[in-house]
């Protein structure tokens, strides 16, 4: 694993190229191209203003008080939006990509990387926008921003374990894809991003279940850090990053031992 790893770092050219050309496919043909990249969380705020903010008129609770619902809904999804991203992008990796595999030598552990690379670029276009907006409209806490890195970082790790794991069962099973739609559906809304984790606070077993969901710490973490401008939730915290080491140990193990069958079962 360390010399797959070390072999990832000496190839980092490659694997940004990848990731690039990732970026660039996905806007072909578009007239805006990567102005998308900007005017997609844009388009989102404004909807999810005029739905909840003006027609529901909701007022999520969070820990310093009542917080507007699409800022709120905004800061939960972007880095949802991310974690499915990187899963749907990677478990499709190996598979979009069977020419070359075939054909061209390559480190192909590359792959799922650059899928989550990419994601990681949009979301962090994305973040721009929200940061904009926050210092627009509010709420602000620039203190926020230090556990923010940290938050990342833990979600990335989770996102690649996650990525290595599905694109080598993808390959040999392609309801993969298929299934993991519905199973990313199921748990976004199993996720504190359409409601606050407040509303929980009053019953300690479903809060508890709640908390088993690895995504949870790291999405009330984001609330907690730009809405109020809190540390995160270290305990809860600390069992998402435990969860995500041991997923990216086992995701690229299991890679490791099945990309040599990859050409014959593409």
């Amino acid at each position: 694993m360390i010399a797959d790893l070390r072999e990832m770092v000496e190839r980092r050219e490659l694997l940004a190229n990848f990731a690039w050309r990732e970026l660039r496919a996905r806007y072909k043909g578009s007239a805006l191209g990567f102005a998308w990249n900007f005017l997609n969380p844009l388009l989102q705020l404004i909807v999810f203003w005029i739905l909840f903010g003006v027609l529901l008129q909701s007022r999520p609770i969070t820990a310093s008080g009542e917080k507007s619902f699409p800022i709120f809904l905004f800061v939960g999804l972007l880095p949802w939006t991310f974690f499915s991203s990187s899963l749907l992008g990677g478990a499709a990796a190996i598979v979009s990509n069977g020419a070359i595999v075939k054909k061209v030598k390559l480190p192909v552990q590359l792959l799922p990387a650059a899928s989550v690379l990419s994601a990681l670029v949009n979301f962090g276009l994305s973040l721009v926008i929200l940061l904009v907006v926050l210092a627009l409209f509010g709420p602000r806490h620039p203190e926020g921003l230090l556990y923010v890195p940290l938050l990342i970082a833990i979600e990335l790790v989770m996102a690649l374990g996650f990525a290595y794991l599905l694109a080598g069962l993808n390959v040999f099973f392609r309801d993969v894809e298929h299934i993991l739609g519905i199973v990313l559906l199921a748990w976004y809304f199993l996720t504190p991003i359409l409601f606050p984790i407040a509303i929980l606070a009053n019953r300690p077993q479903e809060l508890q279940l709640m908390y088993l969901n690895p995504m949870t710490a790291i999405i009330v973490g984001f609330q907690r850090a730009l809405l109020d401008g809190l540390p995160p939730e270290w305990g809860s915290l600390a069992y998402s990053a435990a969860f995500a080491l041991v997923l990216f140990a086992a995701g690229f193990a299991y890679f490791r031992r099945v990309k040599d069958d990859f050409e014959a079962a593409l």
